[in-house]
């Protein structure tokens, strides 16, 4: 991979979801693929192309962004370690899953509305005990950003799939971390 600007927040988050070899990751509302590119870093891709499912599922509403991210990591798309989909996250396919996390960074659906789609259809890819990171904010306005992690975490707390398991406020925005709960809702 070609070396690239990674915005902060960007970086911040996929330290925070650290992501282990051998994973598999929903990227949620890739648009640039910076996201994609830490990813495949962190994951060691190779690894996860053995077994014959991509190691980073990318998803974007916008073809474009999908296109973009499909110029920044050419090789691991044609590869199939990174799986590329003009997608939004309620109709995202269940046979993406399972996968072991799913990171979303600034995915306004998450704090314009109460997302239970959304979090149903994340519940259906996500494998028990999964992690979801939803990562928000440029960084530094934690009074702005804690008020939207607020609204985030009733949601996710509301949902039957998913605990909420902390909180994260730091230079680069405000986080939610939560666990895919066993559930047969």
């Amino acid at each position: 991979m070609a070396p690239t600007a990674v915005p902060a927040r960007v970086r911040w988050a996929v330290e925070h979801l650290a992501p282990r070899p051998g994973e598999r990751v929903l990227d949620i509302g890739s648009g640039t693929g910076a996201s994609v590119e830490l990813l495949l870093e962190a994951l060691d891709g190779a690894d996860a192309a053995a077994t014959g499912h991509p190691a980073v599922v990318a998803i974007d509403r916008s073809a474009n962004a999908v296109d973009r991210i499909r110029r920044r990591v050419p090789q691991q798309v044609d590869a199939g370690i990174v799986d590329l989909r003009v997608a939004d996250i309620a109709g995202l396919d269940p046979a993406v899953g399972p996968l072991d996390a799913a990171i979303a960074v600034n995915v306004n659906v998450f704090w314009t509305s109460d997302s239970a789609p959304e979090l149903a259809s994340l519940a259906h890819v996500l494998a028990p005990g999964g992690r979801l990171l939803i990562v928000y904010g440029d960084g530094p306005a934690p009074g702005m950003d804690r008020r939207h992690l607020d609204r985030v975490e009733a949601s996710v707390t509301a949902s039957p799939w998913f605990d909420v398991t902390r909180r994260l406020d730091g230079d680069h925005g405000s986080a939610l971390v939560a666990v895919r709960i066993a559930t047969t809702a």
